[in-house]
């Protein structure tokens, strides 16, 4: 097991992994990130040597070559004659070196031998005529070494292009937003307010209409799709016949019942403060007999219309008919907040 990995701490070791491309989690000991982790590295050698983070694992970069330039020398033959020499990219020709034959009649020591002078002459001759010639050019397309260093390539973009999504999904805000959501929904409160909005969104498009405006066409060409355009009437804001419902819907199912529901508040709880005994409610008006109070209103209001008289029947009906399932709608609606309060106070009983 590497020594330079079991150096590092368990949080450096984790970030050394997302960037290596290999997910572990907090729950892990550190021996087995270590493993994990050298295992990867060992695997995936061929990419992960390039990067400067594990270059104190790898030691120095393997893709390092390093070129020597073969030079060949002159070889000595066994008779005393100096051999070409090859240098560089071209081929150079000494001249031969010949000793005088023991067989020949004695010559002149100071004047070259016959021999020597032809030998000169064809070297002299094949130096001119021997030119060095140039490099030839590859113009072969340069491929992977590998397939596995293709693979490897491959697995490194993937897991880079996931790490830049995952990175925006996070900076975006999206997981806080949706987690604060999920919170609120999991409350009673959030249940009172998805069927109070249910009720409110029916009443509005009762006592306030929409309006064709224009039709917008969606797509090039004759057979693009057309598109309507709504929008509210505001001039019925002006009106009685906006005001009158809104304002019955309004008492029968917020006013009175949260003023019973504050005077009748069966969250209240005594507590010891600093020696003294004080009354705290968990909610300041209690859910359950909020939805109590408004389910015994709707019933004899909508349901037995009790008081029609003096709202006027027509508001009692248009209220009535804006909702989904009638009276009975908010019934149910009712009923299932009383459940889900009755299931949090089961909860947080000690």
């Amino acid at each position: 097991m590497s020594s330079w990995l079991q150096r590092q701490r368990k949080q450096a070791l984790i970030d050394l992994s997302q960037e290596a491309g290999l997910r572990q989690g907090d729950e892990l000991r550190k021996d087995e990130i270590v493993e994990a982790l050298e295992s990867h590295l060992r695997t995936h050698a061929t990419r992960l040597s390039r990067n400067p983070s594990f270059q104190p694992y790898y030691g120095t970069s393997p893709y390092k070559t390093t070129r020597s330039s073969s030079t060949m020398g002159g070889l000595a033959s066994d008779d005393g004659e100096v051999k070409s020499v090859v240098r560089g990219r071209g081929r150079r020709s000494t001249a031969v070196k010949q000793e005088p034959s023991e067989d020949t009649g004695a010559s002149s020591p100071a004047g070259p031998s016959t021999s020597a002078l032809t030998l000169r002459e064809h070297a002299s001759t094949s130096l001119t005529r021997r030119t060095p010639g140039r490099p030839r050019s590859d113009t072969r397309p340069r491929l992977p070494a590998s397939p596995a260093d293709v693979a490897d390539l491959a697995e490194y973009e993937t897991t880079q292009f996931y790490a830049g999504l995952n990175d925006f999904y996070t900076i975006s805000g999206i997981p806080e937003t949706l987690e604060r959501v999920r919170e609120v929904c999991s409350s009673v409160i959030g249940v009172q307010m998805a069927f109070q909005l249910l009720e409110a969104s029916g009443l509005q498009r009762a006592i306030l209409p929409w309006i064709y405006l224009m039709d917008v066409k969606i797509g090039p060409g004759i057979q693009g799709m057309i598109l309507p355009v709504y929008y509210p009437d505001l001039f019925k804001l002006l009106t009685a016949d906006f005001w009158l419902p809104t304002l019955l819907y309004a008492t029968t199912s917020i006013f009175v019942p949260a003023l019973f529901a504050y005077f009748f508040n069966l969250t209240t709880r005594n507590v010891n403060r600093h020696g003294a005994t004080v009354s705290v409610a968990r909610y300041t008006v209690d859910p359950l007999m909020f939805n109590v109070v408004k389910a015994i209103l709707t019933y004899v209001v909508y349901g037995q219309l009790v008081g029609a008289n003096i709202f006027g029947v027509e508001n009692v009906a248009t209220v009535r008919n804006s909702m989904i399932g009638g009276h009975h709608g908010v019934l149910v609606g009712c009923y299932v907040c009383i459940l889900a309060s009755v299931y949090e106070a089961a909860q947080r009983k000690p």
